[in-house]
């Protein structure tokens, strides 16, 4: 069953990624994330048998909701190229920015390897090859070249990203920072 089909594990998972968010993998307990989910100790435990496979459920979460984010503004035919590029890299770092709460998690997400395993890296992964797959097939004629492939601007496009959700000031800033870029990748074409 998918978690989210479950509005009590759904509910869990919330009030997980917000503990989690405000007090990190260690000094998380499942007491607080019992408390905070409003259920027994022994219910959280049998929706999960221990802090490391909720910890694992929620980060998954979050990773899985950015993904599914990103791929609906790429989705969306009513938006330009621009639009799409900026919307979508928005939707999928964008959450990171401006809140303290969005801080902390995007640091939790990048510093928990060894709960995490590959998690990260693989969702990254997978974010890096949607994106430039978009581009490959949403790319306005010129912007791609035998010499600057999808894969080439894709790289550009999600580093200058990583780069800007740790030093944008607001989420507009970021959202600009991203437009400038894709106008960028789109004039070199011309």
């Amino acid at each position: 069953m998918e978690e989210y089909d479950d509005p009590k594990r759904s509910a869990v998972l919330a009030a997980a990624l917000s503990v989690f968010g405000r007090y990190g993998f260690q000094k998380t307990s499942m007491e607080a994330v019992a408390k905070a989910s409003a259920i027994s100790r022994p219910g959280l435990y049998l929706l999960f048998p221990n802090k490391e496979q909720l910890y694992r459920a929620t980060m998954q979460g979050v990773m899985e909701r950015g993904q599914q984010a990103m791929e609906a503004c790429f989705a969306d035919e009513t938006l330009s190229f621009e639009e799409r590029m900026v919307a979508a890299l928005d939707a999928l770092m964008g959450q990171y920015v401006e809140t303290q709460v969005a801080r902390d998690v995007n640091e939790l997400l990048e510093n928990s390897g060894p709960q995490l395993g590959s998690m990260f890296h693989d969702y990254q992964q997978k974010a890096r090859a949607t994106i430039s797959a978009q581009l490959d097939s949403l790319a306005p004629p010129g912007v791609l070249t035998e010499d600057l492939g999808a894969d080439d601007v894709m790289d550009v496009l999600f580093s200058a990203t990583v780069t800007w959700k740790q030093t944008a000031a607001t989420r507009a800033e970021f959202r600009e920072r991203i437009r400038r870029a894709v106008r960028l990748v789109c004039r070199a074409a011309d």
